[in-house]
């Protein structure tokens, strides 16, 4: 996969050497937002109890819900060439993912068990009420775009897009049911061993379709269909099993 990866960044440099060295026909920026649903599961590296029940992907039952999405906003400028038929574009992306186990009576007062020690005599629970992680990446898009139907006001189109991004900063928060363990959460994050991955990187395809707003302004809807490839271990709270979502950009013609 790593050579797929290449390869692509690669295929890139080439078009991009070909574009600048003929009169691009469109020069595009693009202002993107995305989000993404993340379909995950609880990761075995946490020790929670197990009788706390079944954990639904982004759901939840008598117990616990479990939750982990991705939003992401960039800026990338896009090459469009071939009688606006094919474009290349890349750019900065920022990346977070936000993942959560909270008990489904939460606001009641509910909680479940992690283990916190265990030394082969004697375990130790403590009472949580929820635990959230968060970490950013900073990385760099690749998207290679085919547009078969180009109209007055709308085009479609289908895309290849990679991503590449490398982690900024991550945070876990345990709330745990008594607060004086508080002070006992880096102790405990320190004896679990948890670690999120220092590189995301993923491959997909998604369907699309650009509308003219006025002749300075365009409007671009991508739906994602489930990545092909991605990295592992990029939440230490969940196992994402696959992504899908949309983008919405706001698109500013550079040159006619």
């Amino acid at each position: 996969m790593r050579s797929l990866k290449n390869g692509l960044f690669i295929i890139a440099g080439l078009f991009i050497m070909n574009v600048t060295a003929q009169k691009s026909e469109r020069f595009i920026l693009s202002f993107d937002y995305g989000t993404k649903g993340l379909t995950s599961e609880l990761s075995e590296v946490w020790p929670i109890r197990q009788d706390v029940g079944y954990y639904y992907n982004n759901g939840f039952n008598s117990n616990v819900n479990l939750g982990s999405w991705m939003n992401y906003a960039g800026i990338s400028p896009e090459y469009v060439f071939f009688d606006n038929k094919l474009s290349v574009s890349s750019g900065l992306r920022f990346i977070n993912f936000y993942s959560e186990v909270v008990k489904s009576d939460y606001d009641n007062g509910g909680y479940y068990f992690l283990r916190v020690k265990s030394d082969g005599v004697v375990t130790d629970y403590a009472r949580i009420r929820a635990i959230k992680e968060e970490t950013n990446y900073l990385g760099i898009p690749l998207q290679f775009k085919f547009t078969p139907f180009d109209f007055h006001y709308i085009s479609l189109f289908v895309k290849l897009s990679a991503e590449l991004a490398y982690r900024i900063s991550t945070s876990t928060d345990i709330e745990f049911k008594d607060a004086e363990m508080a002070s006992y959460q880096n102790a405990v994050l320190q004896d679990l061993n948890v670690g999120v991955n220092k590189v995301y990187s993923s491959v997909y395809a998604s369907l699309g379709a650009r509308y003219r707003l006025s002749d300075k302004i365009y409007c671009s809807l991508d739906v994602f269909l489930p990545a092909f490839y991605m990295t592992k271990n990029n939440s230490s709270l969940v196992n994402i099993t696959n992504i899908s979502g949309v983008q919405f950009s706001l698109d500013i013609p550079i040159n006619k």
